[in-house]
């Protein structure tokens, strides 16, 4: 009897400890809302042949029912429907490439086309305690089918809020806003592989003077020099890796690798391998040196992932996930 009292005290702190942890959060509704295409357009090419994009569920079937995990047990929804993430990707991504002048629709009803093969999609939540920020790492890894054959595309985004009147306060910065620039970011890299379309480089020049760093939005126009593939922006995320904006920063190391800005090459691994920076910022560093996708670059990753991989602490583990993203 008293080994079975011991027990349930045992099993009261746990349920005490996660309920003070996540805010009364455990198991609440995540409603997942349709994002908002990006109005700047590419530079319209004849070369740009029509596709169509065959988004194919790719993910081995342990990866498929873990859509979600971490530290706070969740329910992400879509329409009151339990969220099926990559049909929503598949249709967010192309309905932003088409936003931006892309020539591509969504394929339908066995409808032949550009294969894009979902290898993973994963979203992360980590909260250290009720007083610290509720944080998301929302991340995917496909792979194209080209001429040349197949070729890897990511999307990385680490987002957090600190939920102060109600933890519903957290879904739309941390769940919505990051899928939000997933397929974004995807939209971006298919552009790459597939048209190599720019954002001129007028409409960069005039995204790049509108950037006040002091509004919390920010980030936002950040990222969308990224999404220009235009290298003119390269100099000025630059300067904003070094911004006192913390998102800001984020997506300019984020956005560096977007723009496979391979002459940063060594400022990216310095950045990474700096002991002043915080782990994210050192994490968007070495997100970006995979997206340069180089022989140099790759190389690079792998020393890395020998260093780490007998390692279990949270932040060795949380760098192995980035990692995994390009080997």
């Amino acid at each position: 009897m008293k080994l079975l009292a011991n027990a349930g005290k045992a099993v009261a702190g746990v349920v005490v400890s996660m309920t003070v942890l996540s805010g009364c959060a455990i198991n609440m509704k995540v409603p997942i809302k349709d994002p908002v295409s990006s109005s700047t357009t590419f530079e319209k090419s004849s070369a740009a042949t029509p596709t169509t994009l065959v988004f194919k569920d790719e993910q081995a079937a342990s990866d498929k029912g873990k859509l979600l995990s971490g530290t706070i047990p969740m329910q992400m929804v879509y329409q009151d429907k339990p969220f099926d993430a990559v049909p929503w990707i598949a249709r967010h991504t192309v309905k932003e490439m088409m936003a931006r002048g892309l020539p591509v629709k969504l394929a339908a009803g066995g409808e032949a086309g550009v294969g894009i093969l979902i290898r993973r999609v994963h979203i992360e939540n980590h909260r250290a305690n009720g007083f610290s920020p509720f944080v998301t790492f929302t991340s995917l890894r496909a792979d194209v089918e080209t001429p040349n054959g197949l070729q890897r595309v990511t999307a990385y985004v680490k987002r957090g809020k600190v939920p102060v009147w109600s933890f519903d306060e957290i879904i739309d910065p941390t769940y919505n806003d990051s899928l939000a620039l997933l397929t974004k970011e995807l939209a971006a890299k298919l552009n790459q592989r597939l048209f190599q379309q720019v954002v001129s480089t007028e409409k960069v020049k005039a995204l790049i003077a509108k950037i006040d760093v002091s509004k919390n939005d920010s980030y936002l126009d950040v990222y969308q020099l990224g999404f220009s593939n235009n290298p003119i922006a390269i100099p000025e995320l630059v300067k904003l890796s070094s911004s006192t904006n913390e998102y800001v920063r984020l997506a300019a190391l984020s956005s560096l690798g977007i723009l496979k800005a391979t002459d940063q090459l060594k400022f990216l691994i310095g950045r990474y391998e700096s002991a002043s920076d915080l782990w994210q910022d050192r994490a968007m560093a070495l997100k970006a040196i995979g997206d340069l996708g180089t022989a140099e670059s790759l190389a690079y990753l792998q020393k890395q992932w020998k260093k780490y991989e007998s390692q279990t602490d949270k932040e060795s583990l949380w760098t192995k996930e980035i990692i995994a993203l390009y080997l």
